[in-house]
């Protein structure tokens, strides 16, 4: 029981790294769009 929890677990984190740096990424790539929209939000 107590390494599935532990697998559980390690599997969790990986999910949560990869959401982490799949937000990082988007905000990236909105961060550079916005100046061609007008930049209002950005600053």
């Amino acid at each position: 029981m107590k390494n599935k929890l532990t697998l559980l677990a390690l599997s969790a984190q990986k999910n949560v790294q990869f959401i982490l740096v799949l937000a990082a990424l988007a905000m990236l790539v909105i961060g550079v769009g916005a100046p061609t929209d007008g930049g209002g939000v950005g600053r």
